[in-house]
Order: C-alpha cells, then structure tokens, then sequence
C-alpha cells in the first residue's frame, strides 16, 4: 500500500492555488488575452457568445498549442534536456503574433520572476526569462517537480478563469453567468487534461528513444562550433518530429487581428 504523504500533497495544492491566481503573484487581470476586442467587435455580448469564443479559445489556443507545449517543456526539463526545453521556449516567443501579446508574455514574465526573487527568495537567472512566461512558468512547475496535469491544469485555469472576469466587468454578466460559464470549461478542461499529459509523455519518450541525426552538411566549420550547430539542429528536429506527432499549431490569425485592432481601441480598459 502507498504511504500519503499529506503535508507534501497540501503543500503542492497551495501552491498551485498560488499559480493558478490571476490576482497574486503576477496580477494578470490587467490583461483580457483577446476578450476586450472581442466584446467591442460584438463576438462576445451575451453568456452564450462568451462560453463559445472561451470554448474555442480553450481548444485552438490552449489544448492544441499552449498546453501540449508546456508539458513537453516539463518533460524535457526533468530529463535536463536544456536544448529541446530552449527550442520549445523560443518557439513559444515567436508564436506571440501581436506587440501587445508580446509585451504581455514578457510583462507577466518579470512578474512572475519578481515574486520568485522577493517572495520565495529564489534568484532566477536571466537566461530563463528571455522567452517569455510560458516558459518560465515551465521552469518552475519543473523545480517544484509537478506533475505535467498538475501544471497545464493550473495554467490553463488561470486563463479560462481571468478571461471569464475581463468579460463579467466589461459585457457587463453577473456573477452567477460567469460562473457558470468558469464551471462548463472546467468540465471541457478536465476532459481532456490527463489523455493531452498522456500522450505528451508518450510521443516524448518515443521521440528521444529515436536516433535523430544532426544536419552536418556545412562541413568546413569549425569543429567547436559544428558542435553546438549539431546540438541545435537535433533540437529542433526533435521539435518538429513533436510538433507532428501531436499536431500542435500556434495559428490563430483572427485571434492575432483582434490583437491588433485592440491596439488602437479607443475605450480600452485592459492591457491585450
């Protein structure tokens, strides 16, 4: 029989709480995520319009590219694999298609790296936070060895629940339709957590088991070089051979022009 380990399973619940928070740590609720420009082009003006634009925003933005990503991120931390976890981070970096998408991955990011230093007392090195806050957030869901459901999970609730809040003040929905609409994603989330975990785990293993040959065509460079060259481009092989096998895709162009047309919104009230 396995032995439970209470102090350690509170532990970790706190602190998921704690990530999962759009008020504390990192003060996310300055941000709509794309709910604001949604609601003044007249996709969003009702319950039902919400939950829909959410839904689709849970399915194409998170479980298709967002979380998938996250978990390998974990995966490859755990096993120190530093290279693929940096060729992830970045791959996440670029996906951010807007300036105010950009600004809010990087703004989130010193936040988050700010509470880390100050609260936890944990010194994060800038090398960590050159992709943004996925990655980071990556990072320490690794260091404090959670497992990958636990961490996309926590991720992905504290968008569903921040984007629901953006929409309850600006539509303007009561309390209880805001509500329901946190618990019918819940449910579309809880789901599909634990099968998306699995089968990042499985395609992940898969893929490192594989010989992966590094692209070594440029012959005449120089041998110290030529290493890291070999190192990146079996990185991003690796990438792409999981970027295929789970059918991962960061394309949301309407989601990207809302962005952009948020910019010059005139009655803004959040930052994206």
């Amino acid at each position: 029989m396995i032995e439970v380990n209470d102090h350690n399973d509170k532990e970790v619940t706190g602190r998921l709480l704690m990530l999962a928070s759009s008020n504390l740590p990192i003060g996310s609720y300055t941000y709509s995520q794309g709910v604001e420009p949604a609601i003044e082009s007249g996709l969003i003006h009702d319950e039902s319009s919400c939950l829909t634009f959410m839904s689709d925003y849970l399915e194409l933005a998170l479980c298709r590219y967002e979380l998938p990503l996250l978990a390998l991120m974990i995966e490859a931390l755990d096993i120190e694999d530093l290279a693929l976890a940096d060729a992830l981070g970045a791959d996440y970096h670029a996906s951010r298609e807007t300036k105010e998408f950009v600004y809010e991955s990087n703004q989130l990011t010193l936040s988050l790296s700010s509470w880390l230093d100050e609260v936890l007392e944990l010194n994060v090195p800038d090398s960590l936070l050159i992709h943004g806050f996925l990655p980071l957030f990556a990072q320490i869901s690794s260091h404090w060895q959670l497992q990958p459901a636990q961490a996309v999970t926590t991720y992905a609730f504290g968008q569903i629940e921040n984007m629901v809040l953006a929409a309850v003040k600006t539509v303007p929905l009561g309390q209880m339709a805001g509500q329901r609409i946190i618990w019918q994603l819940q449910q579309l989330l809880s789901k599909q957590v634990h099968a998306l975990a699995a089968k990042v785990k499985d395609s992940f293993l898969q893929i490192q088991s594989m010989p992966i040959e590094a692209d070594t065509t440029q012959a005449d460079t120089v041998r110290a070089s030529t290493t890291e060259t070999d190192t990146i481009n079996e990185s991003t092989a690796k990438l792409n051979l999981l970027f295929a096998k789970l059918n991962i895709s960061a394309s949301l162009p309407n989601l990207a022009i809302l962005s952009c047309q948020h910019e010059r919104q005139y009655s803004r009230l959040f930052r994206s």
